[in-house]
């Protein structure tokens, strides 16, 4: 729910982003790296935003979708694929 008086930023950094979803910014470089978030919409030299309604709306989406599952992280190097041989 939005309200009119919402003093949230529109483009967040990587830092900023991270804490308003309560994960550290290494999970969320690789939420990033494997699309489960958006990527940054802007990228100039080393001001690297993500425009936050976009990123709500992306995890919002996913939350709708009658195939989705909060116990399932995105893939990457943390989950287990299988045994080692």
């Amino acid at each position: 729910m939005r309200h009119d008086n919402d003093n949230r930023p529109v483009f967040v950094s990587r830092k900023t982003a991270a804490a308003l979803l309560e994960i550290s910014v290494d999970t969320f470089d690789q939420w990033v790296q494997s699309g489960f978030v958006p990527p940054a919409s802007v990228n100039r030299g080393q001001i690297t935003r993500w425009h936050w309604p976009t990123v709500e709306a992306k995890l919002s989406e996913r939350h709708n979708t009658a195939e989705a599952d909060v116990f399932t992280l995105p893939p990457g190097p943390y989950v287990r694929k299988g045994r080692r041989k």
